[in-house]
């Protein structure tokens, strides 16, 4: 599941003046046939929800580059900060969250991929909506 994604566009769907939102992932790979069956699920997902139109049409693998300059960044689990760590330096402002993927926890039966999927999205959209109600209100 490409959770990074899910973050950003659903952020991104929320149409919030002055907020951009970018995602990377630590193990991006486009020519491999799980990582475009990732991406193709997780376009179904937003298509569900409603917001495919906010989604970019790749995955981008982070870099120190994308990972500079950014007023937040967001790691999904301990494991993301971990192979983050191994690719960039963190910046001081990253936090991490406590958001499992598919085959992590108890996301491991493969007949519950869809359950795991709308559990994934509904655990990162909450997360964002905490993180926006903490912006300063704009007048």
């Amino acid at each position: 599941m490409l959770r990074s994604l899910i973050a950003e566009t659903y952020l991104r769907s929320l149409q919030l003046p002055g907020v951009m939102a970018t995602s990377s992932g630590t193990n991006v790979d486009l020519s491999s046939k799980t990582e475009r069956a990732f991406f193709a699920n997780t376009i179904e997902l937003f298509k569900h929800h409603g917001i495919v139109e906010y989604a970019k049409n790749t995955s981008d693998q982070l870099t120190q580059e994308r990972a500079d300059n950014q007023d937040l960044t967001i790691c999904m689990n301990q494991r993301v900060v971990d192979e983050a760590k191994a690719i960039v330096l963190l910046p001081e402002n990253t936090v991490h969250w406590d958001i499992m993927d598919i085959g992590e926890g108890h996301r491991t039966v493969r007949e519950d991929v869809r359950t795991y999927e709308e559990e994934i999205f509904k655990e990162i959209a909450a997360r964002v909506d905490e993180l926006v109600n903490q912006l300063p209100a704009t007048t």
